[in-house]
């Protein structure tokens, strides 16, 4: 069922649930909104022209197109994998450089003449390099072609698919272990709460949660990894907000760094931008320090301007 602003199909009142359920709608509630051009900047500093640049091309395609926005998460062996990588990385960098020197010192001038020296600490060059320096430069060599494309070298770093919305069939869908769905239903049918606790440090800690307004899962859909945890309220409005607009067919999609290749492909984003004249490659061809502060800019506008739009009632008995 797609999400169309001006042609809603009205939804019946909440049900009432059990306890699991009231926990996860025990926050604030944001309304179903008719959706403006604001945009979460938390998010759109999150990459930058440069980077963009990098993956043009790319055959795997971006976590957000004019398709669906697909959220994954790292294997276990992922993070093990990442963990290693970062070793090695140190270890070649700071500890074998060191080592190396003092080989080169000890051999030089050390006791016992450069032929008895030359005896003793061949075999430390050797040990180092066989067991230390090659291990680690296979690793970071292994990660580097990684980097560039190269995944069949790593089919243990395959992602979990946690969570996709999406704007053409307007279904969002939760997975669970082996990517195997646990529900899918309408956007319509999802109420966004924000829930807040506090860390251990004293600091309110937001979660933005999607969760189903008629079915007692004890799970909700948390978009909020998109900005993280420790932003402004405002901030989860602003995201809010263009997560309505991506999902309302009737809006172009939000303009985004992240969205600008995808916009071409959405026919209703793209009759905006041949209305409006827009730049296909307007964020793209910025540079990194233009686009920061472009953001800024922005940010400045927004402090003045509503977070979200207006209010759309969506329940037939209101």
């Amino acid at each position: 069922m797609i999400f169309n602003t001006e042609q809603l199909s009205l939804q019946p009142a909440k049900t009432p649930h059990g306890f699991l359920q009231q926990l996860l709608t025990k926050g604030k509630v944001f309304p179903f909104t008719k959706a403006n051009d604001t945009i979460a900047l938390s998010l759109a500093r999150e990459t930058i022209p440069s980077k963009i640049k990098e993956t043009e091309g790319n055959e795997k395609p971006s976590f957000w197109t004019e398709e669906s926005l697909d959220s994954e998460s790292l294997s276990g062996w992922s993070q093990l994998y990442f963990l290693v990588v970062g070793l090695a990385k140190v270890v070649l960098m700071f500890f074998l450089p060191v080592a190396y020197m003092l080989i080169l010192l000890f051999l030089v001038f050390g006791s016992g003449g450069w032929r008895e020296g030359l005896e003793n600490w061949s075999v430390i060059f050797y040990t180092v390099t066989i067991y230390f320096t090659l291990p680690c430069l296979l690793i970071w060599g292994h990660y580097k072609l990684v980097c560039k494309g190269y995944y069949s070298l790593a089919p243990f770093l395959k992602s979990k698919r946690v969570y996709s919305l999406n704007r053409q069939t307007g279904m969002v869908t939760l997975y669970k272990r082996g990517n195997k769905v646990r529900f899918t239903h309408p956007f319509i049918e999802f109420d966004c709460v924000l829930m807040s606790a506090p860390s251990p440090q004293g600091h309110l800690n937001y979660n933005l949660m999607l969760v189903h307004r008629y079915q007692p899962y004890s799970v909700g859909v948390s978009i909020s990894n998109l900005i993280g945890t420790n932003e402004r309220v405002v901030e989860y409005q602003r995201l809010w907000n263009m997560i309505q607009r991506y999902m309302d067919v009737i809006q172009p999609m939000p303009d985004l760094l992240v969205l600008e290749e995808a916009r071409a492909k959405d026919p209703v984003t793209a009759a905006h931008d041949q209305q409006t004249g827009r730049d296909p490659r307007y964020w793209r061809d910025m540079s990194d320090e233009t686009y920061k502060k472009t953001l800024a800019e922005i940010a400045e506008k927004q402090k003045t301007s509503p977070a979200t739009g207006p209010k759309i009632n969506i329940f037939a008995d209101s």
